[in-house]
């Protein structure tokens, strides 16, 4: 799809890929932290803080990586 020449829209569709982006990497990491507390460890809080702490990184990271490619 084409890249809107409104550049409202080109940022909302920047600011949504974005909070997608650092949305989907806390659920991914508070997700294995809670498997983990779950099925491996028995470690209640920690493995979902610990996951939680890892996504919101990952997140960040991902988020700084897309954002250097922007005009």
């Amino acid at each position: 799809m084409p890249s809107s020449p409104d550049p409202l829209y080109a940022g909302l569709g920047q600011a949504l890929r974005v909070g997608t982006t650092l949305l989907a990497s806390l659920i991914v990491g508070g997700g294995l932290g809670w498997g983990a507390d779950a099925y491996l460890f028995s470690t209640a809080p920690w493995g979902v803080a610990v996951g939680l702490v890892l996504g919101l990184i990952a997140g960040v990271r991902s988020t700084y990586r897309s954002v250097q490619h922007w005009e």
